[in-house]
């Protein structure tokens, strides 16, 4: 078997134990998957959002750190660094990463709400609420987009 192939196969275990909420097991198996591909960063955010989920901070933030060096653009990746940041205390990198998120992608509301809780402990209270204003407004956008669609699947209803 190829290495691409196991590198996925494995990544593709992982995220199913992380599914039924095995974290140690997921970070074992993302583990494995990158001694097939050490650049593979779906791989360190996804054993990044293990760590994170069991507390281990710091070894969140270095997964999600090296999977951003492997693609600048990975909006998630700022966005679970961000929480890990939060979730120490460290609300300047916190706010900063979920800043870079919202700036890669605008409509990824979580980066809003992580943001929001950040200006909730600290910062500047009208940025609080023009964020708190753009996540609800996402939000509703999204159910509208699925009721637009849905009509459209089924004119009946």
């Amino acid at each position: 078997m190829s290495e691409n192939y196991m590198a996925k196969k494995l990544f593709d275990e992982g995220a199913a134990a992380y599914l039924k909420q095995d974290y140690h097991t997921s970070i074992k198996l993302f583990t494995q998957a990158l001694k097939y591909d050490r650049k593979y960063s779906l791989v360190y955010s996804g054993r990044g959002t293990a760590h994170l989920k069991l507390k281990k901070f710091k070894k969140a933030i270095s997964d999600f750190s090296r999977a951003i060096r492997l693609n600048p653009k990975y909006a998630r990746a700022y966005h679970f660094r961000g929480l890990a940041y939060e979730k120490m205390g460290d609300f300047a990198p916190a706010f900063r990463d979920f800043d870079q998120a919202i700036e890669i992608d605008p409509d990824l509301a979580g980066a809003y709400r992580g943001r929001d809780s950040v200006l909730d402990k600290k910062i500047d209270h009208q940025l609080q609420i023009e964020d708190g204003e753009i996540a609800d407004h996402l939000a509703s956008m999204r159910v509208s987009q699925f009721n637009v669609d849905k009509i459209l699947r089924d004119p009946g209803n």
